[in-house]
């Protein structure tokens, strides 16, 4: 017997190549704002000015890896933190989504992280797990 499942994606916009310039936690909802918004999934496929909310997080559940420079193969050292300890740590910082996954009740964004006053970028995956809607405001 064969079981073919076949994903069909329905967000509505990327977020590939998109700069997350602040994260912010209001009680069970985390916010991400972006330098310059994200793409719509739909002809013509415009940039447009926006943020995300992701609704019913649990931040037991939400993490950050910090990972080697430039996306480097090879032996590095990495750091593992909650999403609170990444928002203590880093307040000016730009997040390049390269990657974003989506599955049952997890969104996982990677890519690079920018700093002020640092020349190389830092790769970063971050991992959210939430229950309620994710909600794109345009």
């Amino acid at each position: 017997m064969k079981t073919i499942y076949d994903y069909k994606s329905t967000i509505p916009f990327s977020l590939h190549d998109m700069i997350i310039c602040k994260i912010e936690m209001a009680d069970e909802d985390i916010r991400l704002y972006f330098k310059d918004g994200f793409v719509e999934l739909k002809e013509p496929y415009k940039q447009v000015e926006g943020d995300i909310t992701i609704e019913g997080v649990d931040l037991d559940f939400c993490c950050i890896h910090l990972l080697s420079e430039n996306g480097q193969y090879g032996n590095f050292q990495g750091k593992k933190m909650t999403l609170a300890e990444f928002l203590d740590e880093y307040s000016n910082y730009g997040f390049e989504v390269v990657d974003e996954m989506y599955g049952y009740n997890q969104v996982s964004y990677s890519g690079y992280l920018s700093l002020p006053n640092v020349e190389d970028l830092r790769e970063i995956q971050m991992s959210i797990y939430y229950t309620g809607s994710i909600i794109y405001t345009t």
